[in-house]
């Protein structure tokens, strides 16, 4: 049997053109694959492991605060499953001290009028030669930065389940007058005393919840402050404010809520 000989098939440009967009196509895809893994690593919640105190710098940090019994080591058993993790600016932060996951203690500093670092408007106030103008944040007298300023403390100890009792027996700790949707705290029988010479009020929070707010008294108004807690996550957020603002509590508490949210990690799904 005879075998006849084939001809060699011949590339054409059309041939090469394809093979030319096949190889650019899979190169792409790889790249592109490599930009995507790249940012899913970039983006990874990397919680620091170290004190920080006051700073001006903006770039983001990540913070995690897991809920614990105690800040006393031989009472102090981890929560694991109490978890808030945060992503904000460095200059937010005021404070945040860890000895071991559950020991953690974060403050926070945020304008009242603009969600801004409060850190920034302290050091924009300093001025020269301690600092340079900061852009886009006034130099606000004294009196004006205390009234905005709001402080935000989350610790690991400080836990919804545990402040619950304590909210309960607030049930029977203020008078009969509603003012500002506050009643009067009153010292009764297993009622906590306040500070020297501060004044409570009591409030009741949209879930039913009770909460206690208690104010300097005898400071001048300028530099007298309030402070109270609110649920959040899990945790009892401490929160102190200027006395100016004990009538718009409300708004005060709210505001620090929808802070707190948008600094979530991961953020919250926006339908």
């Amino acid at each position: 049997m005879a075998f006849r000989a084939t001809r060699p098939r011949t590339l054409t440009v059309t041939h090469v053109a394809g093979l030319v967009c096949l190889v650019l196509f899979v190169s792409l895809a790889w790249w592109l694959f490599g930009v995507a893994r790249r940012g899913a690593i970039t983006d990874d919640f990397r919680p620091v492991a170290q004190r920080l105190t006051y700073s001006t710098d903006t770039s983001p940090v990540d913070i995690e605060v897991v809920g614990s019994t105690s800040m006393l080591p031989r009472d102090h058993q981890l929560i694991p499953e109490l978890v808030l993790r945060l992503r904000l600016a460095r200059a937010y932060v005021d404070l945040y001290a860890e000895r071991d996951p559950g020991f953690e203690i974060l403050s926070i500093g945020v304008d009242f009028e603009t969600t801004s670092p409060m850190a920034l408007f302290l050091v924009a106030r300093a001025g020269p030669p301690f600092s340079n103008d900061v852009p886009g944040i006034p130099k606000l007298p004294p009196d004006e930065l205390r009234r905005r300023n709001i402080v935000l403390e989350i610790k690991s100890n400080a836990r919804v389940e545990g402040y619950r009792i304590h909210s309960e027996r607030l049930s029977s700790c203020h008078g009969d007058t509603v003012e500002n949707g506050m009643w009067e705290y009153e010292r009764k029988t297993d009622c906590f005393g306040l500070g020297y010479r501060r004044f409570g009020k009591v409030a009741r929070l949209e879930d039913g919840f009770l909460i206690e707010l208690e104010c300097d008294e005898a400071r001048p108004s300028t530099f007298a402050r309030c402070q109270t807690r609110f649920p959040f996550k899990g945790f009892m957020v401490g929160l102190n404010f200027h006395r100016d603002l004990l009538p718009r509590w409300q708004e005060v508490i709210r505001f620090s809520e929808a802070f707190l949210t948008s600094k979530r990690y991961p953020p919250a799904e926006v339908h």
